[in-house]
């Protein structure tokens, strides 16, 4: 097809893509404000990847990746080390333009699987099917949850595109009954696992989601089609294979939480009254409603409800400023007139199909996440709520437009002015007002570390703990600190000694630790050392009597945030 016809017929997607493109390869490392730790950790991961082939703890060619306190899935750090590669471009940058990139080919992505899903379904006249993939692909490009998570270093944008990348070849190989189309869908599915941990569990749901497209039953029953379904679990397998597999779902599990045998407890002691004496026996109905059976199940149900609540969608969204910007749902609030005409369209029964499916994608999407502790409204663990939200939401648009394109413009309009209150929000607001959650201050503090190479540099770590940003961005060799791994020695205590409450790490001249005395001199203390201590630390001691301040690191607001210290 000449360029002059896919003009002609494809602008409004082009535009959208340029839209999307724009929104989020626009200041990617102004905003938000700085690399938060997870950043830096993945950005430290691709460094020693690089240099070593192994992870910075010293596992060659992982599956996955260990970190200090969590193990990363594989993907992610994969596609970044390949970004990375690109000529004059910084590894901080690459950290980010990985997901930005995935993001948008998102949009492209959700605008070829809708129109498919169109053509199975019969959502629409044949000749109109590519309208419905261009109300996705802009809604897709402008709602807050997608935006906010294609411009940080987070793995969800990735995990979306390729989950949908599955569902258009799938959908590809039932129109076209192809089953070469077949196999790349499972095989972009297998990935998953590899790319978000929660999708360990929602890979289950993967051929029931399959199975209630329209003509997938005639087509998958032969034996030499269901055979491929194996390639599903392939990558699974070698995870679980390769061990560590359900630690990050062991630590946050609703199953395993700590605090639930009190909870319990304070329940049953609720149910006997404010006037029940000491010791008193709790009854039989008291246990059999109070229990490590019942508690946990009504913390799922609640999970499996609030992500699809109003004030999370479009008034408070999530309460994490890394997650989302403050005072905003997750959606827009105009966007709540397509949803609902969708879903009012979706129930009068003529798309009834589409309707399952939808549910389908729903749960799928929100039950992994609600056996989690905070899964309710965390928008990581939800993300994959996106897709039917957005099937939904460009349904709605286009039979609004059948109905009214008058009334379909104005909607289209009070959106974009919608959005263009978020993006203020965005970039004029959210930028400070999220500064501390970003760990906003942590690179120039390394930069100062950097200035005095060779001497020893004393690091509090009441604002953050500075161990990973110390390795990143002093360039600290990944291959020396493998070697700290190996022999066990990267935490080594400092026992009190130089008046020092915490850790050296290694051999190094990194010591992270708090001070036992501010108020006076130790008789005992390193030579030519720089101490970097906190805010907090410095106001409220008696530092300042016996040593001098010098350079100042403050957030980007101005609030001071480390100050360096020298007896």
């Amino acid at each position: 097809m000449k360029i002059k016809n896919i003009l002609s017929r494809y602008w409004p997607l082009l535009l959208v893509l340029l839209l999307g493109a724009s929104l989020r390869l626009y200041g990617l490392l102004q905003n938000p404000i700085s690399l938060f730790s997870d950043e830096v950790d993945m950005g430290y991961q691709v460094r020693s990847f690089l240099s070593t082939g192994r992870d910075y703890q010293g596992n060659w060619l992982p599956l996955q990746f260990h970190s200090f306190s969590d193990v990363r899935t594989a993907l992610p750090i994969y596609a970044t080390a390949l970004v990375s590669l690109i000529p004059n471009l910084s590894l901080d940058l690459a950290v980010r333009l990985t997901p930005a990139i995935f993001a948008i080919l998102g949009l492209l992505a959700i605008f070829l699987l809708t129109n498919n899903l169109s053509e199975l379904f019969g959502l629409g006249p044949k000749a109109a099917s590519s309208s419905l993939g261009f109300w996705s692909a802009l809604v897709l490009s402008i709602i807050p949850w997608h935006f906010t998570y294609s411009r940080i270093g987070f793995e969800l944008s990735m995990l979306f595109t390729v989950y949908l990348l599955g569902l258009f070849f799938f959908t590809k190989f039932l129109i076209h009954k192809k089953v070469g189309f077949f196999i790349v869908s499972m095989v972009l599915f297998s990935f998953t696992p590899m790319i978000y941990s929660t999708a360990k569990l929602a890979l289950i749901f993967i051929p029931l989601i399959l199975f209630i497209i329209p003509s997938s039953k005639e087509l998958l029953w032969p034996k030499k089609i269901s055979f491929w379904f194996l390639l599903l679990f392939i990558p699974l397998g070698l995870i679980f294979i390769n061990g560590g597999a359900a630690q990050r779902f062991s630590e946050i599990s609703i199953f395993t939480d700590p605090t639930t045998p009190t909870e319990i407890n304070f329940l049953r002691k609720e149910d006997l009254g404010p006037s029940a004496p000491v010791g008193s026996t709790t009854g039989f109905l008291s246990i059999a409603i109070h229990n490590k059976v019942i508690y946990p199940l009504d913390v799922f149900l609640k999970n499996m409800v609030r992500p699809l609540s109003f004030d999370y969608l479009f008034l408070q969204g999530d309460t994490n400023p890394r997650h989302a910007v403050q005072g905003w749902g997750m959606l827009e609030k105009v966007i709540l007139i397509p949803l609902l005409y969708g879903l009012y369209k979706l129930a009068e029964g003529k798309y009834s199909k589409f309707l399952l499916f939808i549910i389908a994608l729903s749960i799928a999407a929100i039950l992994p996440s609600a056996l989690t502790r905070d899964g309710a409204t965390h928008s990581s663990r939800t993300f994959m709520l996106v897709l039917p939200l957005v099937l939904v939401i460009s349904f709605g648009f286009d039979q609004l437009f059948s109905y009214s394109k008058w009334l379909s413009v104005l909607v289209l309009c009070l959106l974009l002015v919608d959005t263009s209150l978020y993006l203020h929000d965005y970039w004029f607001h959210y930028r400070y007002s999220s500064e501390r959650s970003w760990s906003a201050g942590m690179q120039e503090l390394m930069q100062s570390v950097n200035k005095y190479p060779g001497q020893p540099v004393i690091i509090s770590p009441k604002y953050e703990y500075p161990l990973i940003f110390y390795l990143y961005y002093t360039g600290f060799n990944p291959s020396k600190f493998q070697e700290f791994e190996r022999q066990h020695k990267v935490y080594n205590s400092t026992s009190g000694n130089f008046n020092l409450d915490g850790n050296r790490i290694g051999d190094s001249d990194l010591y992270i630790a708090t001070m036992v005395d501010y108020k006076n001199k130790p008789v005992n203390f390193l030579p030519n050392a720089h101490y970097y201590l906190t805010r907090p630390e410095v106001d409220n001691s008696g530092i300042r009597s016996v040593a001098t301040i010098g350079d100042i690191i403050s957030l980007p607001s101005g609030e001071p945030l480390y100050y360096e210290v020298h007896y």
